[in-house]
Formats: structure tokens, C-alpha cells, sequence
């Protein structure tokens, strides 16, 4: 469900505002079993994603709550990196999402197991004044993740916003049940945060026509980005990158060694991963390029290679590579982006989860065709 605007919007009229009273984790009692976690943190370790999972954990077994109504409306499940199953990698194919899914399993295992279980740990939960019926065991990492997917999916972030979508100073995190409404996209709203009425408001920075939902930015997030962290897709997202890397081969090419000397003396890093937009040529992956397709009669001009073409053969070599080194990633995916294409058309049947890989992964494959059509 999004929040829609009932009557047209012009640009500077205020959308909406939200009392501080209305954003997580404000009404929480000092008294509650969360605060008294927290008191027992190292405020130099734990960060405010995991302070809120901490509240939000012990706010779900606390029925008496201020936010039991908002928690009780909270999914179960939800459709970012996390939620995906090992099973339902394939339907990535060669997209860096699995490689995205598995760290970020890796790291929030991490950051449960130094920071979160030793609170746990530390809390007697004996005590009269925990709740009764709550156990250690209600602090798992299931419940753990859970939390962290509701605030990484449903939270807004305004220090992703450029300077137009975020005025002034404005709280890290904003969560509540009101923030969980507005869609996340090309932004139609700048967010600010009035100190002296304690609300955050959301003014418009473009039209919003009746019946549109209200939007707010994403940054320069890509759709690699936002599925793993929120679930969602961004339609024609100016930010969606792949990823090339860049390697001599230091057994092939009896001259790798002497090409490696010439990159150190351009500043330019052999092995690179270089990321690739639409459209756009990262100009170290350029250079690393006309570096490696040097003949040795080119040798003594290869400090050209960082700004203009060393020889009209030597750029004919270097785009040919960067075309085959596209095939050869491309070569890597199981269909075309034809075969996606009819697969997210009418009929294919595909279940929400399989769209947004079928989406990724078509998007990344339109991105490496961009840069073979930059080459030709």
C-alpha cells in the first residue's frame, strides 16, 4: 500500500507532516527491557540500525506497547537479499546479486554474534521487571533479522537524499507507521524536520497529481542496491550499474609484467573492478585497456593511454577486447534479453520473487549491451 494525495499538489505545498511522537522508537518507556539492553552497550560499537533492531525486538513481545498496533501490521516476510532461498539463486543467473546476498547474510550473522547476543547475554531476564514469558531466546537472529529487514525495507534514509530532497538537518532514520506509506522511487518530495514543532515534513518538490502516490528518493541507489536492501525495483533507474573487471593475464602475455610497470606509472590498478553505467566508460577501464592491448612497438607511447588513443590500432584492440570481455559475461546468462523480456510480458507466470530477478537480471544484460553499441 502506498500513501496517495487525494487532490492535486503544486510544487512547495506541504504533503504531509509526521509528529516526532509518530517515529520509532519515541514513547519507548526508559523502563522497557530494550532501554535497559541498550544502557549496556558500548555506544562506540553499535550503530543506530541495530539499536532500532534492539527496540523494535523488544517492542514486538510487549503487548501493552504504544506501537503493538503498527508492530501487529508489520509483514513476516519480505522479498530483499535476505528472503531469497540458495534454491532461487539460479534465477539470478550471473547477476552480482548473489555475490550482494551472500555478504550481506555473512555480515548482519557477524554483527548479531559481537554485538547484539553479548546484550543479550549480559540481560537477566529473571529480573521482576522483565515482561513475563519473555526469554534470551526472543533475542535470536531470527528475530534479529526479522527487525533489520522491517527497518531496511520500510525505513526512509534521508543521508541517501541529494541536497534538493533533504533540507537541513534531518534524524538518520525515519520509521513509524505513517513513513511505512510512502513509496520509495523518483522522488516527488523533500524531507526536513522542524525542531521547534518536533515533526517531520515532507514538502513537494515537483507537481503530485490527484491519485499519485507520494515518493521519496532512493539516492543514487541502483536496483542491484535496492532489492537486496528493500525488495524493490526502480523503473528506468539512472543509477543501475554492472560490474567489469580488469586483469592482465600475467601468463599469457609474455609482456604482462612491463604492462603492469606502465599502469603503476599511470596510477591505474591491475586487478580492477570497474562499475559500468549505462551509457557511461569509466576512463581507468579505458586506459587499463589500451594498456593491455599495447604491441611492443607502442610500448614508448603508452603514457598517451590516460587520456587520448595511443594509435588507431591500439583503440581498435582495446574496444575489441571490451567486446569480447562483454560476450564473455554475457555468455555467462542462461537467456536473452528477448527470452526475459517474454518471460515478464503477459503470461509468464512468474511469481513477484522471480519477476524482480527476471528484472534485475535483464537490466544488467541491457547495460553490457550499451557498452558493446559504445565500442562498435
Amino acid at each position: 500500500l502506498s500513501l496517495v494525495v487525494s487532490e492535486d499538489i503544486a510544487e512547495g505545498e506541504l504533503v504531509l507532516s509526521i509528529p516526532a511522537n509518530l517515529l520509532f522508537p519515541s514513547l519507548v518507556s526508559k523502563t522497557s527491557l530494550s532501554s535497559a539492553m541498550l544502557r549496556n552497550a558500548d555506544n562506540s560499537t553499535i550503530g543506530r540500525v541495530s539499536a532500532l533492531c534492539i527496540y523494535l525486538m523488544g517492542e514486538r513481545l510487549d503487548p501493552e506497547s504504544f506501537w503493538a498496533p503498527w508492530i501487529s501490521s508489520l509483514p513476516d516476510t519480505f522479498r530483499h537479499a535476505l528472503s531469497y532461498k540458495d534454491e532461487e539463486m539460479e534465477m539470478f543467473q550471473a547477476s552480482a546479486f548473489k555475490e550482494l546476498r551472500q555478504r550481506k547474510i555473512t555480515n548482519l550473522r557477524s554483527e548479531y554474534e559481537s554485538i547484539i547476543k553479548p546484550l543479550v547475554d549480559a540481560q537477566d531476564f529473571a529480573a521482576p521487571e522483565v515482561p513475563k514469558g519473555v526469554t534470551a531466546a526472543q533475542f535470536g537472529f531470527d528475530a534479529f533479522e526479522w527487525a533489520y529487514s522491517v527497518i531496511t525495507t520500510r525505513a526512509v534514509f534521508p543521508g541517501l537524499l541529494s541536497d534538493k530532497e533533504r533540507i537541513g538537518e534531518v534524524p538518520v532514520v525515519l520509521l513509524g507507521p505513517l513513513t511505512d506509506a510512502l513509496k520509495h522511487g523518483e522522488s516527488t518530495v523533500s524531507i526536513s524536520f522542524d525542531g521547534e514543532g518536533q515533526e517531520a515534513r515532507f514538502t513537494a518538490i515537483a507537481p503530485i497529481a490527484k491519485g499519485d502516490a507520494v515518493s521519496v528518493g532512493c539516492g543514487l541507489t541502483s536496483n542491484l542496491e535496492l532489492l537486496a536492501n528493500r525488495g524493490s525495483l526502480v523503473a528506468a533507474n539512472r543509477n543501475n550499474f554492472v560490474l567489469i573487471k580488469f586483469q592482465l593475464d600475467m601468463d599469457a602475455d609474455i609482456h604482462a609484467s612491463a604492462k603492469q610497470a606502465m599502469m603503476r606509472q599511470l596510477n591505474l590498478t591491475n586487478p580492477m573492478t570497474y562499475i559500468v553505467r549505462s551509457g557511461e566508460m569509466p576512463q581507468g577501464l579505458l586506459s587499463s585497456l589500451r594498456i593491455q592491448s599495447l604491441s611492443p612497438t607502442e610500448f614508448t607511447s603508452y603514457h598517451k593511454a590516460l587520456e587520448s588513443p595511443v594509435s588507431l590500432d591500439n583503440e581498435w584492440r582495446a574496444y575489441r577486447l571490451l567486446i569480447s570481455s562483454c560476450n564473455a559475461i554475457l555468455g555467462l546468462y542462461k537467456t536473452s534479453v528477448e527470452e526475459d523480456e517474454a518471460l515478464l510480458g503477459a503470461g509468464g507466470g512468474l511469481t513477484a520473487r522471480a519477476q524482480a530477478a527476471v528484472s534485475l537480471r535483464r537490466q544488467e544484460k541491457l547495460i553490457y549491451d550499451s557498452v558493446k553499441a559504445w565500442a562498435h
